[in-house]
């Protein structure tokens, strides 16, 4: 998925704030799963962030073109280690690398549950 920074994305230091990226992520995972026809596996089932664990290697500012990257590091049967990156698309750098732990909570309940089995098969064969 590829973002352009804009003006509304930058903190008074002139570059994207730590708490977009946090936006940038999310829509690239919902991205990830729309794009590989997920999303309509996720029946009762939601995906829950259960960790982030990010690390900033360089900023982005505005007008700067952004490529973000998505795989599956690890898949259990209650959570997907996801790894998401953030590159400048102009000089092929990363501004971010992303480790997101999702787990899957019974949409009802709000418990956290197995993968659904369709599920569990599916992401299976994303894994990177």
């Amino acid at each position: 998925m590829n973002i352009r920074v804009r003006n509304y994305h930058i903190d008074s230091y002139g570059h994207v704030n730590h708490a977009r990226y946090l936006e940038f992520l999310e829509e690239a995972r919902w991205t990830f799963l729309d794009q590989r026809g997920l999303l309509s596996l996720l029946d009762n089932v939601h995906l829950v962030v259960a960790r982030i664990d990010i690390r900033y290697r360089r900023p982005a500012v505005d007008g700067n073109e952004l490529r973000v990257h998505s795989h599956i590091k690890e898949l259990t049967a209650r959570h997907l280690l996801l790894t998401q990156t953030i590159e400048l698309i102009h000089s092929g750098k990363n501004t971010i690398e992303a480790d997101i732990t999702l787990m899957p909570v019974d949409a009802a309940s709000g418990r956290s549950i197995r993968f659904p089995d369709n599920l569990l098969t599916s992401l299976e064969s994303f894994i990177a």
